[in-house]
C-alpha cells in the first residue's frame, strides 16, 4: 500500500475515532439538556408546596390538624420531585381525587391514605379508616404513616414475642405492645402484611408542622439539587474516554485496516501477475492473508493511537491522524535505513514527502468533513482529492516529486559550497585592486598635474609666438 493510500486510510480511521468522539459528546449534550428539562420539573413541584403553605388558611383542618393536608401535599409533590430529577414520569397526583374523599391522593394510580396522628403511631387512625372503608384495601389502597412511625414500628414488628412483653415501659414498652397489637389486627382483617398495607411517608411527623413545614421543602430541594448533581457528574464520567472506548477504536479500526489490506493486496495481484481469481497460488493467497494481519495490526494501533491523541492531546481527528500517519510513514523509512536498502540522504528526502502528504491529507480531511457531512466519508472524501491534487503538483510542477527538487536543491548546495571560498577570494581581490588604485592615483596625480600645467604654459607660448608673426 503506498503512502498516499496508507493516508487515506488513516483519516478514513482518524474520522471513525472522531465520529465515535463525537457521539459521546453529542450524548453528553444531550444528557445535560435532559437533565436541566429534569431539575426545572422538579423544582416546580416544591414550588407547588411552597404555594400550598403560602395559604395556609385554604388548609382544611384546625392549627392542631392541619399538618395532615400538609403531609399529603408534601408526599405527592416531594415523591414527583424525586422521580422527575432522575428522568422517570412523576407517579403521585391529586387528580380526580376530592379532598374529603376515601383516599387523599392517588400512587400508581391506586388509592393512598394519609395518616399524621399520634395516638398509637397512627394506627388507630389505619384501624378506623379501614373501619368506615371496608372495602378501601380490596380496591388496591394503601396507608402512609410518618417516616419516623414506619421505622419504629418496623422496629417492633421484629421483636420475639417474649422480648415485646419484656420490653420496659420506659422504653417504650406499653406503646410499643399497643402498637403491634393494632398491626396483627390489621393484618388480620386485610389478609395482608403491614409492609404491603402500609408505607412510609417522605418526611417525618413533625416536619409537617406549621411552623417547620418551610424548612422542611429547604431540606428537600437541597436533597434534589444533590441528585442533579449527582447526575450531572455521572453523564460527566460517560463522556469521558475509556480504556473500553479506546479498544472498541482500535478493534474497529483493525478491521477497516484488515478489508482494505486484504482487497488492495489482492487487486495488485491479479493486475500485476495477470490471473484469474482462480488461479491464485498458495504462494499467492499467503502473501495477501500476511499484508491483510499487517493491515489489521497496524490499523489496532492507528486507531488506538488516534483515541488517544483525540481524547488526552485533545488534536482533532485530522491533525491526529496525521501525526500517526508520519509516526507510521517515518518508522518505515527508519527500517528501510537500517536494512540498508536507501541512503540517509533517501531516508531525509522520504521523511519529507511523509510528513506532506500527511499535513496535506489532513487539511483535505478537514475540508471533506465540512464539505461532506457524513461521518467518516467526508474524511475520506477530502483526504483522496487533497492527495490526488498533491500528486498531480509534485508530478507536473515539481518533475519527479520532492526528491528530485531537494535533490537538485542539495546539489545547488553543494556547488555553492565548494566554490564559495574561490568567491571570496575573489571578493578580497577586487577589494584590494580598489585600495591600490586609490594609493597609486594619490602617488602620481602631483605629477599628473605639474605636467598638466606646464603643457599649458607652453601651448599659451606657442601661441604668443605665432600671433606676432
Amino acid at each position: 500500500m503506498t503512502h498516499g493510500k496508507s493516508n487515506v486510510t488513516v483519516q478514513g480511521i482518524g474520522g471513525m475515532v472522531g465520529t465515535i468522539n463525537q457521539i459521546r459528546i453529542d450524548r453528553y449534550i444531550e444528557n445535560i439538556s435532559i437533565q436541566n428539562i429534569n431539575f426545572e420539573n422538579a423544582i416546580n413541584e416544591l414550588n407547588k408546596a411552597r404555594e400550598f403553605l403560602g395559604s395556609p388558611e385554604h388548609i382544611l383542618g384546625s392549627i392542631a390538624t392541619k399538618h395532615g393536608e400538609v403531609a399529603e401535599v408534601f408526599d405527592v409533590r416531594f415523591g414527583n420531585a424525586d422521580r422527575l430529577i432522575r428522568g422517570e414520569d412523576p407517579n403521585f397526583t391529586f387528580d380526580g381525587v376530592g379532598r374529603t374523599a376515601a383516599e387523599d391522593y392517588l400512587k400508581n394510580n391506586l388509592p393512598v391514605q394519609s395518616k399524621f396522628v399520634q395516638s398509637n403511631l397512627s394506627m388507630d387512625a389505619v384501624l378506623k379508616h379501614l373501619s368506615d372503608y371496608p372495602d378501601f384495601v380490596q380496591n388496591g389502597g394503601t396507608y402512609c404513616i410518618p417516616k419516623d412511625f414506619y421505622e419504629q414500628i418496623e422496629s417492633w414488628l421484629k421483636l420475639s414475642p417474649k422480648e415485646l412483653i419484656n420490653l420496659p415501659a420506659a422504653d417504650g414498652g406499653r406503646l410499643a405492645r399497643n402498637v403491634v397489637e393494632r398491626v396483627r389486627e390489621l393484618e388480620s382483617k386485610t389478609g395482608k402484611s403491614f409492609s404491603e398495607l402500609v408505607e412510609p411517608s417522605q418526611v417525618n411527623y413533625d416536619q409537617v408542622m406549621l411552623n417547620r413545614a418551610n424548612g422542611t421543602i429547604d431540606g428537600k430541594e437541597q436533597e434534589i439539587i444533590n441528585i442533579d448533581d449527582a447526575k450531572r457528574e455521572e453523564y460527566w464520567k460517560m463522556s469521558r474516554a475509556s480504556v473500553e472506548e479506546g479498544l472498541k477504536a482500535a478493534g474497529i479500526a483493525a478491521a477497516i485496516s484488515a478489508v482494505l489490506s486484504f482487497s488492495t493486496t489482492l487487486i495488485g495481484i491479479l493486475k500485476t501477475k495477470k490471473k484469474k481469481l482462480s488461479e491464485l497460488t498458495k504462494e499467492d493467497w499467503a502473501q495477501i492473508f500476511k499484508e491483510t494481519g499487517i493491515g489489521a495490526v497496524k490499523g489496532g494501533i492507528t486507531g488506538g493511537a488516534i483515541y488517544t491523541l483525540t481524547n488526552v492531546a485533545e488534536m482533532s481527528a485530522p491533525t491526529a491522524a496525521a501525526l500517526v500517519s508520519a509516526v507510521l510513514g517515518v518508522a518505515t523509512q527508519a527500517i528501510r535505513l537500517y536494512k540498508n536498502e536507501i541512503t540517509l540522504d533517501d531516508f531525509m528526502y522520504n521523511i519529507l514527502d511523509v510528513a506532506t502528504e500527511a499535513a496535506v491529507s489532513a487539511v483535505g480531511a478537514m475540508v471533506g468533513q465540512v464539505l461532506v457531512p457524513v461521518p467518516v466519508l467526508g474524511s475520506i472524501v477530502g483526504s483522496i482529492v487533497a492527495t490526488t491534487v498533491l500528486d498531480l503538483i509534485k508530478k507536473h510542477i515539481f518533475g519527479g516529486g520532492f526528491y528530485v527538487l531537494v535533490k537538485q536543491a542539495h546539489s545547488e548546495k553543494q556547488f555553492a559550497d565548494e566554490y564559495k571560498a574561490l568567491v571570496v577570494a575573489f571578493d578580497q581581490a577586487c577589494s584590494q585592486w580598489e585600495y591600490m588604485e586609490k594609493q597609486i592615483s594619490g602617488i602620481i596625480r602631483p605629477y599628473i598635474q605639474q605636467s598638466e600645467s606646464e603643457f599649458s604654459r607652453k601651448i599659451a607660448v606657442l601661441h604668443d609666438y605665432t600671433e606676432g608673426i
